[in-house]
């Protein structure tokens, strides 16, 4: 499928209180038990654990870097939804 500059992911990011932040990337990148690995406008249905670090990356320059201890990543149709930190007990 040919991607265009309009292709974004929209990237809802939650703890137990809420969310936390909402964006629009280009991609993300983060790692699960099987390694490190991105998701790109257009990814099948996805969802995982994740653990460490969340990078998004808004432009081939700009990027952020989140680190949490663990969540969950969850990708329908360009919508991101990540869940951080919410097994956590604190």
């Amino acid at each position: 499928m040919k991607h265009n500059q309009v292709d974004q992911l929209h990237i809802s990011i939650q703890n137990k209180d809420g969310i936390v932040e909402e964006d629009t990337a280009n991609a993300i990148t983060s790692t699960n038990n099987n390694g490190v690995f991105d998701i790109l406008p257009d990814h099948a249905n996805f969802i995982t654990l994740i653990k460490k670090y969340l990078i998004i990356h808004n432009s081939l320059d700009e990027k952020k870097e989140i680190k949490f201890t663990e969540g969950v990543l969850e990708v329908q149709k360009n919508n991101v939804n990540i869940y951080l930190d919410i097994f956590s007990d604190n």
